[in-house]
């Protein structure tokens, strides 16, 4: 499936040559992507699974290529000048650790406050091996009432499938279980760094 042209409701970034850019990296890595980005203002976008830095190459190339603004989270000490000048373009949010307010509130707040936010998360929180899934984005989505879009990129088909809007974002164990089975489904790049989902 083509790049399709975003809805007016989702926020925007970008221009024709940013976009030729991302749509350039994506296809020379010889990916596809299937399915497109719903037309809703507010939502996270959660990329699985997550086992190598290429993800996030894979992720820049359909945002970029869509034009799509999309923030992640970093630490509020690289927000200092002068990177945190190139991190506010690129996108990021910073996020006080020593707040009395937890990581869930603060991005509560921030979606509250805002008109439009697409958050882009890794819900393994890393690329190595995990034991157990974070569950932050699922909180977040749940104290924000945002719903969460699945990523899943698949490297034997080398397809990222944008799947169905998860709207019932108030069961979090629904939210893990959903997308757990959505990455399951897919092949990571490094299958032994992926953690399966477990048999109940």
């Amino acid at each position: 499936m083509a790049f399709n042209l975003l809805g007016s409701e989702l926020p925007q970034r970008g221009n024709r040559i940013t976009g030729m850019l991302g749509r350039g990296l994506f296809k020379g890595l010889g990916w596809k992507l299937s399915g497109e980005f719903p037309n809703h203002p507010k939502m996270i976008v959660a990329l699985a699974p997550h086992t190598s830095n290429i993800d996030f190459l894979l992720a820049a190339g359909v945002f970029l290529g869509h034009g799509l603004q999309v923030s992640y989270l970093a630490k509020q000490s690289l927000f200092r000048f002068p990177l945190g000048v190139l991190m506010s373009a690129l996108g990021g949010i910073p996020v006080d650790q020593k707040s009395a307010q937890g990581l869930v509130e603060q991005m509560a707040t921030r979606f509250n406050n805002t008109s439009k936010l697409v958050l882009g998360i890794t819900p393994e929180g890393t690329r190595g091996k995990v034991e157990e899934w974070k569950r932050g984005f699922a909180l977040i989505a749940q104290a924000a009432n945002v719903p969460i879009l699945p990523a899943i990129a698949d490297y034997k088909t080398k397809v990222v499938r944008l799947e169905k809007l998860i709207t019932n974002v108030q069961d979090t164990e629904y939210v893990l279980r959903t997308m757990k089975s959505f990455a399951e489904a897919a092949t990571p790049r490094f299958p032994r760094k992926f953690l399966p989902v477990s048999p109940d």
